[in-house]
């Protein structure tokens, strides 16, 4: 998902390069081709170029899958690989994607007594379909929305949870108004109505908890859950009984139509992305378990092995199929046939995967950051938008979805590695969740939470010498923290000099970086611009007001700083005291990219590289005097996050929408294939 208007465009232009590769008219793989090994390959492509794709794949399956029973209709949306639609019962599948702006797909809602009236929640807004999605339209809102969900009874009263707001419309998306009024500054992550009364509205955020309206959300009233509710579902043969999905205590039921609820229990990983009911089976959608299912109302669960990722979304059919998004297994369907007893709710052959051809093929990830570890550099991290944690360990041959146990966020952000101890790897989380620490490679992780409930960790650097860890949040007013004991404890440190201890400067952007020669400076590049402490974090002076997205200090001669901006490059020769533009050669309508923005050959120190969203990469040989573009075999010029590998500087990596691209020619055309 896409976090600000300002990336809108950029997201719109690098996704729409990639309608090309969504094959349409595949058969859908037998439930017994899941029977391969976990890892996937990455997907290596036959373009000449010096770029290519190592995968991963497929994409991961954000949006409902909506289902119409009486044509046997089935709608599956991704991020990144847009829509397929079945006409069949979800046994074919064939893009439909003609008039999407943006493939990135996270929310999808149709009408209950129409399958042609579909809305689709895209990165460049919401898109409507009338003709069952053989066009699609854009509607009045031009934002992503999360969530969305139609009004059973009149299909022109749609609801739209965004990051930041809750709109509504009655004309069936021609106008929207803001509707989360009693809902402050809401990341909206589930929407339910009552569907014996469509005026009562139930909403789930990332951080300010459940509301209630009873009102057609004209107004709401909070509910007692959790601070952060990813899933909220309707008992449909009993509108009083609401189930609700927590960020780590399990599942919470209410019997008096949300007045209150009590936790009935919990599947082994208790954040639970996704919740859906079948006659008597509960099922549960987890974070690095797949799909829970439990018999007595949530009190106990049985895994169903279909997938040990995240269990992004559940649809039931009228005839009592169950279909199951997930992150990096694809789709699934439990068919109305399959078998009930106990033993069957473990077998996962009485599940089959649907789609498998096109959504394996579509390279399109929607990612973001990428880290090496320093220990082994085969050994690659790879953070996507709602598809978790990606893992090689064969410098992108093969993948895994995590291949880790506790690293619960739907949204990790930043890897950091601890250079001195590179066993020990940070992650951080941008919705809610807070920092995540592994102490053995990214094989374990545990959750570490500061400051408020709804703290998005934008950005993690680990000192080099004294392995103090500072943390950017993405949230205005949320400033930046400091941990001098491997994560244990944070305090904020975003102060200015001899301020009160109480008096923060309020902070917010991604980029911060420790000096690695001169370990007590440290720099933060935000929304703000560019900031320098000299005392570890203590106080802070604003040395540029340049709005900044990340900055990087020379290896070789550490009195050269570079930051990342929205409009270009900044060199600073003084220790970061002063900057001053250094693009030549960049195209200044694209913004470099969020994470790890300027990277330096630490053997030819003025040999540079710069990653740009909607423009690809960029290389400099004179120290940023001067930039060229070396983009041959990068299908995907949305470049979102760069990472060089220090042990052999020309290769790099960068994530894109659709993929994971590596270079072992510092992009250059001599790479032999």
């Amino acid at each position: 998902m896409n976090e600000s208007g300002r990336h809108q465009s950029a997201s719109k232009a690098a996704v729409s390069i990639y309608l090309a590769l969504l094959f349409a008219l595949f058969l859908s793989m037998p439930a017994n081709s899941h029977a391969q090994s976990k890892s996937l390959p990455g997907g290596n492509s036959h373009t000449a170029g010096a770029w290519r794709s190592v995968g991963p794949a497929p994409p991961a399956i954000e949006a409902s899958i909506a289902i119409d029973d009486a044509t046997r209709t089935v709608y599956i949306a991704s991020l990144g690989g847009g829509i397929l639609k079945s006409e069949d019962g979800g046994q074919t599948f064939a893009a439909a994607n003609q008039g999407l702006d943006s493939l990135v797909v996270a929310s999808l809602a149709m009408a209950h007594d129409n399958p042609n009236l579909v809305y689709a929640g895209t990165g460049a807004g919401i898109y409507k379909t009338t003709n069952g999605g053989a066009t699609w339209s854009a509607t009045g809102s031009g934002d992503l929305p999360l969530s969305l969900i139609i009004d059973p009874t009149n299909a022109n009263i749609l609801y739209a949870g965004f990051n930041g707001d809750l709109q509504k419309t009655v004309d069936g998306g021609d106008t929207w108004v803001s509707s989360a009024n009693g809902i402050d500054n809401p990341l909206v992550f589930s929407l339910a109505i009552d569907p014996n009364n469509t005026s009562v509205v139930y909403a789930g955020t990332a951080g300010t908890g459940a509301f209630k309206s009873v009102d057609g959300a004209a107004t709401w009233h909070p509910l007692n859950i959790d601070t952060t509710v990813w899933s909220l579902y309707v008992d449909p043969t009993n509108s009083n009984v609401i189930y609700a999905g927590s960020n780590g205590n399990g599942v919470y039921k209410s019997t008096n139509a949300g007045a209150s609820f009590i936790r009935t229990g919990s599947p082994a990983v208790g954040v639970v992305l996704s919740l859906a009911k079948n006659g008597d089976r509960l099922y549960a959608g987890t974070a690095t378990q797949g799909i829970s299912v439990s018999k007595d109302d949530g009190a106990t669960w049985t895994n169903t092995r279909i997938s040990d990722g995240l269990g992004l979304v559940l649809s039931v059919g009228l005839d009592g199929s169950v279909f199951a998004g997930t992150n990096f297994d694809g789709v699934f369907e439990r068919p109305a046939a399959a078998k009930n007893s106990d033993d069957d709710d473990r077998r996962a052959s009485n599940w089959r995967r649907v789609a498998w051809r096109q959504l394996s093929d579509c390279r399109c990830q929607n990612g973001h950051a990428l880290g090496i570890d320093p220990a082994n550099h085969g050994h690659v991290f790879f953070s996507t938008n709602d598809g978790g944690l990606f893992v090689t360990q064969d410098g992108g041959r093969n993948w895994d979805d995590g291949g880790a146990q506790g690293l619960t966020s739907r949204a990790p952000r930043s890897i950091a590695f601890d250079p001195q101890e590179p066993k020990l790897v940070y992650a951080g989380s941008f919705t809610g969740g807070g920092l995540y620490r592994s102490s053995d490679h990214g094989r374990h992780w545990e959750r570490r939470l500061f400051g408020s409930s709804t703290i998005y960790v934008a950005g993690v650097a680990v000192d080099p010498v004294d392995h103090s860890i500072y943390v950017s949040t993405f949230r205005s007013g949320d400033g930046i923290w400091k941990s001098a004991d491997f994560g244990e404890t944070f305090t904020r440190v975003d102060r200015a000099p001899a301020s009160a201890p109480d008096d923060f400067l309020g902070l917010s952007g991604r980029g911060i970086t420790v000096d690695p020669e001169h370990h007590h400076t440290v720099f933060f590049a935000g929304n703000s611009g560019i900031w320098r402490s000299s005392d570890a974090g203590a106080s802070w002076i604003n040395v540029d007001e340049t709005p900044s997205l990340s900055i990087t200090v020379d290896p070789v001669e550490p009195n050269i700083v570079y930051a990342g901006t929205f409009t270009g490059v900044l060199k600073s020769v003084d220790s970061g005291m002063t900057f001053v533009s250094q693009s030549a050669g960049l195209p200044d309508e694209f913004q470099t990219a969020r994470t790890g923005s300027v990277q330096i050959n630490p053997r030819q120190h003025n040999i540079l590289y710069v990653a740009l969203e909607g423009a690809g990469v960029f290389k400099s040989v004179d120290g940023g005097d001067s930039w060229t573009p070396i983009n041959t075999g990068l299908d995907d010029l949305g470049v979102f996050g760069i990472a060089l590998d220090t042990d052999s500087p020309d290769t790099l990596y960068v994530s894109t929408n659709s993929s994971v691209y590596k270079t072992t020619t510092g992009g250059e055309m001599s790479e032999r294939r």
